[in-house]
């Protein structure tokens, strides 16, 4: 039965979504992003106020519920501003521009959409005096705002223009991620930090393919000490299964209560990934815990799409199993997000790969196929997010990337030639409408999404970036096509003086580094790609204790010539020709000692 809080979270007023309890922010004329709210804007002479908030995010809601229900803060601002309200999920290239440190978001624009000051959560009376202050300020002031904004603008294209220069991406990267790990950990309490706790996914990740070559005891205590905290705490739902968003305190007993299919996805391989490094049965089981909670209730099993996120309810999650079964459970928002979904079927690729359960490689099939037959279009690329029947934002980068590696991941798991010809399609789309020609690497749009405000300047980020240079790295070895190469290490080369800056965030650009100066280990498995015997091969393939390596799938139905061509042969059961760099070795045919011999023979 749907509860009321499901009902009301499911209503939208004019297209916006505000929090499940009672509130008045629907009073407020809010205006869709656009073109229209900065004329309007222009003409008035009034500055926008942008508040960028989440369906899942709790304090939104408060905000909703306290300073946009309070009667003089709602007539403060539809007399004084053009108020524009956005979707952080739906809108990531305005979140990314704009968010002032967290969500909520209250950002105060000038007409040609910089930022005149901003801030996340404001209570009712120092809402009162801000949109005062700004109000009179804008009125009084606007020559010397624009003159500080120009200088601003003309420091950011300068940086956008000429990127800090440093030395060809080396060893060094890593090592100095992993030094910067060090020095943050939480010896007392594991993870990162001293305060607020997040899980830190990309770093867990990098320490698993560090350690994926051999122990190092250090690393290895970080990791697990780490990866225990969290499932142990508050963080972790021990009833509902899934992990929250992340922990307000050092212990990781007080979580922020909503829950995101992108954090569980990314954690469900971290911990899948480190039962394999670890040997430990608790961390598969941690990550099992977590597909229960996505499939039962993130999944849409009409579809095989994963739904984007369930709401934070403090009193809801603070039941016991048999409370929890009575109340309606949080609202979640069925937005189907394509980069999440991605992330999501390689993450299920992986758990495949490592545990052999075939119902992760379905799961990450029908996710990934809802994903291509819905959102792709060959001329514009890959939609961001999918609402109410229709695909919509096209062209972004971070979206781009996930799901060029998530087709690499299907095909890497035997799902068919067919996701090779895809990635193929993706990563040539990204090069033709993404490239950054003259400096390297990609921008986060195809196109900027909108000719008024900062989006009217397209990015080039550094994860996203690192992200897409790592699959068409892995996509250079499977079709032989150097161009990738050459695209990824040119993206890499851009960050190579800038990545310090970024701290812990730039542990996926050492990942991808990692990647680029790994000798290319090549598996090249000729035999009908759904039989089981083919399957145990790919899989013992990808159970080798490395941290890279590519897997390419033969048909020899298909590929019969070929085979032929390269002296490769199939009598009636798989076959794994094993290249490092560029020595080969015997064929191998037992895929118990596959493993071992991928092992034995790399090296850098």
């Amino acid at each position: 039965m749907t509860s009321d809080k499901e009902k009301r979270a499911t209503t939208a007023t004019g297209g916006f979504r505000f929090s499940p309890r009672p509130n008045g922010a629907a009073r407020i004329a809010w205006q869709t992003w656009g073109d229209e709210a900065f004329l309007k804007s222009r003409q008035e002479k009034k500055p926008l106020l942008l508040a960028i908030s989440a369906v899942w995010c709790h304090w939104c809601h408060v905000m909703d519920e306290t300073s946009y229900s309070d009667e003089e803060v709602i007539s403060l601002i539809n007399e004084n501003f053009i108020p524009m309200r956005v979707d952080s999920d739906q809108r990531p290239d305005i979140n990314h521009r704009y968010n002032q440190g967290g969500w909520p978001t209250t950002a105060f624009l000038t007409d040609d959409g910089e930022v005149i000051t901003g801030t996340t959560y404001i209570p009712p009376d120092q809402m009162k005096r801000l949109l005062t202050d700004v109000r009179d300020l804008y009125a009084n002031n606007l020559d010397e705002i624009r003159t500080a904004i120009k200088n601003i603008r003309e420091q950011r294209e300068a940086a956008v223009v000429s990127p800090p220069e440093g030395p060809p991406p080396g060893p060094s990267v890593a090592a100095h991620l992993l030094e910067v790990t060090g020095d943050v950990y939480d010896r007392d309490y594991g993870g990162f930090g001293s305060t607020t706790k997040f899980p830190y996914v990309n770093v867990l990740s990098l320490i698993l393919a560090i350690l994926s070559e051999g122990t190092i005891a250090e690393l290895e205590m970080m990791l697990t000490t780490t990866l225990d905290a969290m499932s142990a705490g508050g963080m972790y739902d021990h009833v509902g299964g899934g992990f929250f968003r992340y922990s307000t305190d050092r212990e990781w007993t007080t979580p922020h209560y909503e829950k995101m299919l992108e954090d569980n996805a990314g954690l469900f391989a971290v911990y899948a990934e480190a039962a394999h490094v670890t040997g430990s049965k608790e961390y598969e089981s941690v990550a099992r815990d977590i597909y229960r909670y996505m499939s039962s209730v993130l999944l849409d099993p009409e579809t095989g799409a994963f739904r984007g996120s369930q709401d934070a309810d403090e009193e809801y999650y603070r039941l016991d199993a048999g409370a929890r079964k009575e109340a309606g459970q949080p609202y979640v928002d069925t937005t189907v997000i394509s980069g999440w979904n991605a992330l999501m079927a390689s993450s299920l690729f992986r758990g495949f790969q490592l545990t052999g359960d075939q119902e992760f490689r379905d799961r990450a099939i029908g996710a990934l196929q809802f994903t291509w037959d819905r959102m792709w279009e060959p001329a514009t690329g890959l939609s961001h997010y999918y609402a109410d029947g229709s695909s919509l934002l096209p062209g972004m980068l971070s979206d781009t990337g996930r799901m060029l590696t998530a087709c690499l991941d299907a095909y890497e798991s035997g799902a068919g030639e067919a996701w090779l010809d895809r990635a193929l399609k993706i990563a040539q789309w990204l090069l033709a409408n993404l490239a950054d020609e003259e400096l390297g690497g990609f921008y986060d749009c195809a196109s900027p999404p909108g000719q008024e405000g900062l989006p009217a300047e397209r990015s080039v980020p550094q994860t996203e970036n690192s992200i897409a240079a790592a699959a068409l790295i892995r996509l250079a070895q499977n079709s032989g096509q150097p161009r990738f190469l050459e695209a990824a290490q040119r993206a890499l080369n851009r960050f190579s003086g800038s990545y310090k800056d970024s701290g812990l965030f730039a542990a996926e650009y050492a990942l991808a580094v990692e990647r680029l100066l790994d000798p290319p280990v090549r598996v090249t498995i000729t035999g009908p790609p759904d039989e089981a015997a083919t399957l145990d091969m790919i899989r013992a393939a990808h159970q080798a204790r490395i941290p890279f390596r590519s897997v390419e799938v033969l048909d020899p139905d298909v590929h019969n010539e070929e085979l032929e061509a390269a002296g490769y042969g199939y009598a009636g059961k798989p076959v794994a020709y094993i290249c490092i760099g560029a020595s080969c070795q015997p064929p191998v045919t037992d895929p118990k000692e596959l493993p071992g011999r991928l092992e034995a023979g790399r090296m850098r």
